[in-house]
């Protein structure tokens, strides 16, 4: 009797042990699964040619006289997303946000043709020839593949913030809009309205504090 719940009382150590280090292991895969991804993602935006250019010539009298800094009015960096067939959707979303001071990167998802990416850059060129002149819009021309969900649409949404800061690095807040999206205010107001906010100011909600979470939901 004592040497069967000796015997118990061993195999139960070893299972427990034998099921920490399956997880540590586990956590460990996670863990480097991630860093790879995220170097991979950087890497492959800071060494790749993912800018598709816009047809035409670009002023550059036009794009230099605008002032940025933290002296003047803030800069947007605007990630527009789009995929197969939205091409007229995503022109039709640009002009509708579309500022000189601004900075726009067009994404069209990995299932569009080579021809609609195209098709979408004249467009622009065509629709928005002040887009030209100052140098302001670019279109991702090798897009990752992914779906909306999960963590690839972060990684592209993380790989275009990336590419944005390796051609225009002199924005302040990155916005991300979807080609069914539409703006309620114009780019005049939301750049006024911007200009009273702290540069540093984040308006994303983050805390690691959940107490504090949990009391302001149960208010």
């Amino acid at each position: 009797m004592g040497l069967g719940g000796m015997r118990g009382g061993i195999g139960g150590g070893g299972a427990g042990s034998g099921e920490r280090w399956r997880w540590i292991l586990f956590l460990s895969l996670v863990s480097v699964s991630f860093l790879l991804s995220f170097l991979f993602l950087f890497l492959s935006a800071y060494s790749s040619p993912t800018r598709l250019r816009l047809p035409g010539l670009t002023t550059a009298r036009a794009a230099a006289g605008v002032r940025r800094g933290p002296d003047a009015l803030p800069c947007l960096a605007y990630l527009l997303i789009g995929a197969r067939g939205d091409g007229h959707r995503l022109l039709r979303l640009l002009l509708a946000v579309y500022h000189p001071r601004n900075r726009y990167i067009l994404h069209l998802s990995a299932d569009a043709s080579h021809e609609e990416r195209r098709d979408l850059a004249a467009g622009v060129a065509a629709a928005a020839p002040a887009a030209v002149s100052f140098d302001n819009v670019a279109l991702v021309g090798t897009p990752t593949a992914g779906t909306p969900v999960g963590s690839s649409g972060l990684a592209g949404t993380l790989r275009a913030a990336a590419v944005l800061l390796r051609l225009h690095p002199d924005w302040d807040w990155f916005i991300t809009l979807n080609a069914a999206d539409y703006p309620l205010v114009t780019q005049d107001d939301l750049i006024h309205a911007l200009s009273y906010v702290p540069r540093e100011f984040n308006f994303i909600d983050h805390t690691s504090d959940i107490g504090r979470k949990e009391k302001k939901c149960n208010r």
